[in-house]
């Protein structure tokens, strides 16, 4: 066992060291989105906020895991697809009409029906079912500093 931390070790000095470290942290990072993904019936089972319009619910920079769009209801906080942002959406359920929803941040004065319209089911990845405060900045680190969404 001694021998093998001493390769690591080896291995994992100065910039090479870095990129190893960094391909690991990614692909653990990967490894478990896909589990995420499969166990919580979502393609996008942790998104972060990047914005206000939920305050006091949700702050920019939670970080929020994301179940299945079974059964949705009025009041339940969604996250869903819109044609104007590289992120997805996390707004509250106001309004379920035409086949699909009429969302509202809680901080908003107003419902989203005049910039998105009425958002298909088809668009909803699912409901907010976890907060877990602050991870979600190295997302939007991440976003900001590369521009990829």
């Amino acid at each position: 066992m001694h021998d093998i931390k001493k390769k690591w070790d080896k291995y994992t000095e100065g910039n090479f060291g870095i990129i190893i470290y960094l391909f690991l942290g990614f692909l653990i990072a990967y490894g478990l989105n896909t589990f995420l993904a499969f166990a919580l019936q979502t393609s996008t089972p942790v998104v972060a906020v990047f914005s206000d319009s939920m305050v006091p619910t949700f702050y920019r920079g939670d970080m929020i895991i994301v179940a299945g769009a079974e059964n949705i209801k009025v009041g339940d906080v969604v996250v869903f697809d819109s044609s104007d942002k590289k992120y997805p959406i996390i707004h509250r359920v106001d309004e379920i009409k035409d086949g699909g929803i009429v969302s509202k941040g809680d901080n908003n004065p107003a419902t989203d029906e005049g910039r998105w319209g009425v958002i298909p089911l088809e668009k909803i990845y699912g409901k907010a079912v976890l907060k877990i405060p602050i991870l979600g900045w190295v997302k939007i680190l991440f976003v900001e500093l590369t521009g990829i969404g």
